[in-house]
């Protein structure tokens, strides 16, 4: 009976002791963790001093009424497409029409009877004399006249300066209008522009012909290049700001008044290596990154020297070409396993 228990019993241990060994394995080894990766690059880091604006056009034009009448003629509503040269609003301007008529019938006599005057005077006709008769014969009253009453005729129709649509359309056919009354404008949509007010330092770093990057919420985030085309040159003492304004190229679905994000690049370095921001943690008031060294996550201390457009610029601490964590890493710890995912 002894001789049968010894054995059993020694086969209980081993199995016990291939459990245990094989359950510390497993703690020593845990599943690597899933991270985000990209690779260490040389290139210009752009920094830059940003801000929200908005889009608005380069070119809009106030159809404002100078005369006082009834809308004969309004846009169907707004978008509607005008060209240069375009009526977009017509006031019903019957008062116009008859002063225009009755100084172009005392223009007709004024000029009857300046006519017979020079014609039947017996002396030289001098420059002097021909102004004198002019006046006396009511002549130089009427052409004055009849270029006023041409004008107020002529502000009867508002026209388009350039083409464009139709916005803010606020009066409409059969209307009663007021001279200075605004009856909508005329946008052009193929030269927009984008526009921001910064704080006097920030300003003071901005240069005509600098390039910048506007980002669109309402197109999904897309980032459109442009170039600082004005800079204010006066700062707003109430709110201690100036106007920046970046000129854009057409793009398809960009509207005057979306809200954009933009970032005026204020100085250009090449050759630097760059790490994306995110990448960067601080533990202990110290810099650091993980680098993805043989499937493990490397703990490097590192040295910045300079951030802008999500990126940061890395002295010490990385090279070329090796994997920096940029997601998943708040929690690691140095050496644990890792697995790059996405792309």
């Amino acid at each position: 009976m002894k001789r049968l228990f010894v054995p059993v019993l020694l086969t209980m241990l081993a199995c016990a002791c291939g459990k245990a060994a094989e359950e510390e394995a497993g703690a020593v080894e845990p599943s690597p963790l899933p991270v985000g990766a990209v690779t260490i690059a040389r290139d210009t880091l752009f920094q830059v001093v940003e801000a929200t604006g908005r889009i608005s056009s380069a070119r809009t034009q106030e159809l404002v009424s100078q005369i006082q009448g009834l809308v004969a003629l309004a846009p169907s509503g707004e978008g509607v497409p005008v060209s240069r040269g375009q009526t977009v609003f017509r006031i019903a301007a019957g008062a116009q029409a008859a002063d225009l008529q009755n100084a172009q019938s005392r223009y007709r006599s004024a000029q009857a009877v300046y006519d017979f005057e020079t014609s039947n005077y017996q002396g030289e006709m001098t420059e002097e004399r021909s102004e004198m008769l002019r006046s006396t014969t009511g002549l130089l009253q009427a052409e004055a006249d009849l270029a006023r009453a041409r004008t107020q005729y002529g502000n009867a129709a508002l026209t388009a300066g350039f083409d464009g649509v139709v916005s803010g359309v606020l009066a409409r056919e059969g209307m009663t209008v007021y001279p200075g009354t605004l009856l909508g404008s005329v946008v052009d949509i193929d030269a927009l522009q984008a526009e921001i007010d910064l704080d006097e330092r920030d300003l003071a770093l901005c240069i005509v012909g600098a390039r910048a990057y506007v980002t669109v919420p309402s197109l999904g985030d897309t980032t459109i290049a442009g170039t600082v085309s004005a800079v204010s040159p006066v700062i707003n003492p109430s709110t201690r700001s100036g106007r920046v304004t970046v000129a854009l190229p057409p793009v398809e679905g960009l509207r005057p008044g979306a809200t954009a994000r933009i970032e005026v690049v204020t100085s250009e370095l090449p050759d630097l290596l760059l790490i994306p921001e995110e990448a960067v943690l601080v533990r202990d008031g110290d810099e650091m990154v993980f680098v993805v060294s043989d499937g493990r996550a490397d703990w490097r201390d590192v040295t910045t020297a300079g951030s802008g457009r999500g990126l940061i610029a890395v002295t010490d601490g990385v090279s070329e070409g090796e994997q920096v964590i940029i997601s998943g890493h708040y929690s690691l710890a140095h050496n644990a396993p890792v697995a790059v995912v996405g792309d």
